[in-house]
């Protein structure tokens, strides 16, 4: 199926690895500087060919088993979004190192240097070392918008130079996915300014002691306290939360906690699979969907769906 990703977004990760969205299962170019040539590169028109004729990309998986769930899958929202007119970078999504102070569950040393121990223990050598990518050349001025990723973006002041190379900033929206450990310097307020908005995305796993638990080194207070930066700067926010079978039991804490705000999106965990929903028993699920169908929640039918459908296989 068509997607608007192959003719307007640029993801770059830690180790200079280009993707076509977050959700791509590999990498389709290398980075070296120039975010104009990777959209214009052969990798991007080989996928707007296979896109357009209707060919089958195994890399898009998850799209197609959300959709097939009667989910809106980041595909479609990418085509509500954007055209499939002349290919420019207009979402750029970036993270300029994988330097995180946090061993959260499910995560690897990809995204976070702190996993390098925990591998190191696991398997006796980590799986990636510290990552980052070559200096940012330019930022195209049909860039819209600019999602910072991880690592954790706010440890170091790393995502200034690349927003001072926007040559429009007036016109682009900036976001930040966070763990909420590091609250954001003074003097960064005076680049910000001079941008359409700023927002963050809160990676929030549970409610106090759970949150602290499955995202390792985490301290709640600390959420909390970002929170209240963002409420008393007039800086938006929303909530992201993987879910996996270390914190399903406390989703009703969740729902209580988060839908005292207005933003909020569950995402399923489906690596490692040793973490996924599917492990669990079929009592487990029973009771998760009990509990699930009694609240209200982003994404509540797609998530049933997804249990119900594991359970009709084990049938």
């Amino acid at each position: 199926m068509k997607c608007s990703a192959f003719w307007n977004y640029v993801n770059v990760r830690p180790g200079n690895r280009v993707y076509p969205c977050c959700r791509f299962k590999q990498p389709v170019a290398t980075f070296k500087g120039n975010l104009e040539q990777i959209i214009n590169g052969p990798e991007y028109i080989e996928l707007r060919e296979r896109s357009t004729t209707g060919d089958y990309i195994p890399e898009c998986q998850k799209c197609f088993d959300e959709e097939a769930l009667g989910h809106k899958s980041l595909r479609m929202k990418l085509n509500e979004e954007y055209t499939f007119d002349t290919p420019v970078v207009k979402f750029l999504e970036i993270g300029m190192d994988n330097l995180c102070n946090l061993v959260c569950d499910g995560c690897i040393s990809e995204f976070s240097s702190s996993w390098i121990i925990k591998e190191k223990q696991l398997y006796g050598a980590p799986l990636n070392k510290k990552l980052s990518i070559d200096e940012v050349n330019s930022i195209p001025d049909t860039v819209e918008k600019i999602l910072f990723l991880g690592g954790e973006p706010l440890i170091t002041d790393k995502h200034l130079s690349v927003l001072k190379l926007h040559p429009n900033p007036s016109e682009c929206r900036i976001i930040y996915n966070t763990n909420c450990s590091y609250m954001p310097k003074l003097q960064w307020k005076q680049q910000w300014s001079k941008f359409k908005s700023i927002h963050f995305i809160l990676s929030v796993d549970g409610v106090a002691e759970i949150n602290e638990k499955v995202r390792g080194g985490s301290v709640w207070q600390d959420t909390l306290d970002f929170i209240e930066y963002c409420k008393s700067n007039n800086y938006t926010f929303e909530f992201n939360t993987v879910l996996h079978r270390n914190n399903w039991f406390d989703l009703t804490n969740l729902v209580n906690f988060i839908n005292e705000y207005d933003d909020w999106y569950i995402n399923l965990l489906t690596y490692p699979k040793n973490l996924a929903l599917n492990t669990l028993s079929t009592t487990e699920l029973h009771t998760f969907l009990q509990k699930a169908e009694s609240l209200t929640f982003p994404n509540k039918i797609y998530i049933l769906n997804y249990v119900k459908d594991i359970l009709n296989n084990r049938l």
